[in-house]
């Protein structure tokens, strides 16, 4: 009698339903898992920040100086956009350690 019903089960929506149900528990716990491992959003936070400090370096001028003057600025504008530009890998480079252990 047991097989019967066992087999009857088996063709019945119910076990559909126990197979959808574990596939979702699955993909829930997933992803709980990921976000649990993910990086501190802060990174993400001060990366935003650097982005907007060297968009604010590539349109800073210097309002009409001497050519000297001029260069000094480029340079100094330049290096500090390499140095924000290096800052930025890093926090990827933090978030890649969290992310993929």
């Amino acid at each position: 009698m047991k097989t019967i019903k066992s087999r009857h089960l088996l063709r019945t929506p119910h076990l559909l339903l126990l197979i959808a149900a574990t596939a979702i528990a699955a993909v829930a716990l997933g992803y709980g898992i990921g976000v649990a491992t993910a990086a501190d959003p802060r990174l993400d936070e001060a990366d935003a920040a650097l982005q907007k400090a060297d968009a604010l370096l590539a349109a800073s001028q210097t309002g009409g100086v001497s050519d000297q003057a001029q260069r000094k600025f480029d340079k100094a504008v330049a290096r500090a956009r390499d140095d924000v530009a290096d800052a930025r890998q890093r926090i990827e480079e933090a978030k890649a350690a969290v992310d993929n252990p």
